[in-house]
């Protein structure tokens, strides 16, 4: 980092915390540069993200890092939330990131929207917060402006970098206070505060713990985006995946038709999707999960390196569950 100076990187998650934050320390005569880091689980529409912030005259840079990412995931230094969620070593994850353009462009702290006490556990006490700083390089260099006041002073504030008396101190869960900022700064249009991360999810969590174990799935941004939909089964050690209406039945035939996969012939019904082509004596499995679920269907399609109609009767539930990915009952 660059000796201290009027110039600083905000982690931008796209909420009115963080565009709060940007507000706060912009008014204040800084240089903000809003940084969106995005991940496998966490990933929302640049356009929109860039679209909030040219309202302030502010551009966004983004930043990826799937392979470091997915080593961070595997190995937490933190460990887990209640799911698959290392929220810790995320946090410092982003941290790392927003220290690396900072580096680039010469700025010399981080500004976060982080509330004391508003998530359980990246945010529970302001020990945690040190941790997080000190596991990125950055102790003392995070700016919270919207707990600033119930926090100590950084170096940010003690060197008038920003005045402190015009940061805040709020705390804990409630919003009244962020929704009352947002009317003083103007904001009229902003995310619900529900969080986005897919890491948190029950069942999407549950799926992606299948899989850790499966590099080559894990490292594939097809099968990441797939674990967001369907019925997931696990046959002879294949992915396939079973659209669960015909929304995604159309999704899959118009954004996967490369992947191997099974359809209903001449019917209505749902498709199933494999991550990459298996053999005959696990097409034959899969079309009769398939068929569990398109009854209708007389006969089945196979479209991969070759095609094939298949005829198979329904699998029975009882032997359908064993091939069932965890967590998904669907």
């Amino acid at each position: 980092m660059k000796n201290l100076n009027k110039k600083c990187v905000a982690l931008y998650s796209g909420g009115l915390d963080s565009l709060l934050a940007i507000l706060i320390v912009k008014s204040l005569g800084v240089e903000v540069y809003p940084l969106f880091v995005q991940t496998p689980f966490y990933n929302k529409e640049i356009d929109k993200l860039k679209e909030q912030l040219n309202k302030s005259g502010l551009a966004l840079e983004t930043a990826r890092d799937d392979k470091a990412y997915i080593e961070m995931l595997l190995n937490p230094r933190f460990g887990y939330g209640k799911n698959l969620n290392p929220c810790i070593d995320c946090k410092a994850f982003f941290y790392k990131k927003a220290k690396e353009y900072a580096d680039k462009i010469g700025a010399s702290f981080i500004i976060t929207g982080e509330v004391l006490g508003q998530r359980p556990m990246s945010q529970r006490s302001y020990t945690v917060l040190r941790t997080i700083e000190k596991h990125a390089g950055l102790i003392d260099l995070v700016l919270r402006p919207l707990s600033a006041k119930c926090l100590k002073e950084t170096i940010m504030e003690k060197e008038g970098i920003v005045d402190r008396d015009k940061l805040y101190c709020i705390q804990g869960r409630t919003r009244k206070a962020q929704f009352e900022l947002a009317k003083t700064f103007g904001i009229e249009e902003f995310e619900s505060p529900a969080g986005g991360c897919l890491l948190t999810d029950t069942q999407f969590s549950a799926r992606l713990k299948e899989m850790l174990d499966k590099k080559d799935e894990l490292n594939s941004p097809v099968a990441i985006e797939l674990l967001k939909i369907g019925r997931h089964f696990r046959v002879d050690g294949f992915k396939f995946i079973v659209s669960r209406n015909a929304e995604e039945t159309k999704f899959l035939t118009d954004n996967f038709s490369d992947l191997p996969q099974i359809r209903c012939l001449n019917s209505p019904g749902g498709v199933g999707v494999f991550l990459k082509e298996p053999h005959i004596e696990t097409i034959i499995t899969a079309a009769a999960i398939l068929k569990r679920y398109s009854k209708k269907a007389q006969n089945l399609i196979f479209k991969g390196s070759r095609e094939f109609i298949i005829d198979v009767k329904p699998m029975s539930d009882e032997r359908l569950n064993s091939y069932r990915v965890g967590g998904d009952n669907a």
